[in-house]
């Protein structure tokens, strides 16, 4: 069942106003190559108000997200929690990209939460402030193990340098900074 709020009532008279709540279900999308699962439906409760020319919506809404660490890839639990306001009107305005368009005498809110909740999620999602990642060598959870690639790696790197970025290392060398 999805969120659509009659405004029939709201219509006949400027500065009514009407409150709601409910659940809008969404599916589980892909977003930015990141599939995002909702574990429920998205809670929202708010009101509308008629202004004479457009009606503006004030929202609260809380979800709750099954996320991919973007530093160990596992999946983890976010709970979202926002708010938004919104213009709308019958008529969309090419001048105004903001203003949301309803039809009849309903206003049907599941893309305007979809829209909203896109723009709450993470950049980078880590399952833990703390999280180590993955190890860029062997590709070792380094939260659940210790590998020695780095070692190797450092001493790899003492002994041996790409011959493209020698006069690179010789000028910061002259300089004084650290290679």
């Amino acid at each position: 069942m999805e969120l659509v709020i009659d405004v029939s009532d709201i219509l006949k008279q400027k500065g009514s106003c009407k409150e709601f709540r409910g659940s809008q279900p969404l599916e589980d999308i892909i977003y930015q190559g990141e599939r995002i699962s909702l574990l429920g439906p998205v809670e929202v409760s708010g009101d509308i108000t008629n202004t004479g020319k457009l009606l503006v919506l004030n929202a609260d809404a809380a979800a709750k997200l099954l996320l991919h660490c973007s530093r160990c890839t596992k999946p983890y639990d976010k709970e979202l929690k926002f708010s938004f306001t919104i213009r709308l009107s019958k008529i969309g305005d090419p001048e105004d990209p903001d203003i949301f368009v309803y039809e009849g005498e309903e206003v049907d809110l599941k893309d305007i939460i979809l829209e909203f909740l896109l723009l709450e999620l993470p950049m980078r999602g880590q399952c833990s402030e703390d999280c180590k990642g993955l190890c860029p060598y062997c590709g070792c959870d380094l939260n659940v193990e210790q590998c020695h690639c780095q070692e190797r790696v450092e001493y790899q790197e003492e002994r041996v340098v790409d011959p493209r970025l020698l006069a690179l290392k010789k000028a910061l060398s002259a300089n004084g900074e650290e290679v």
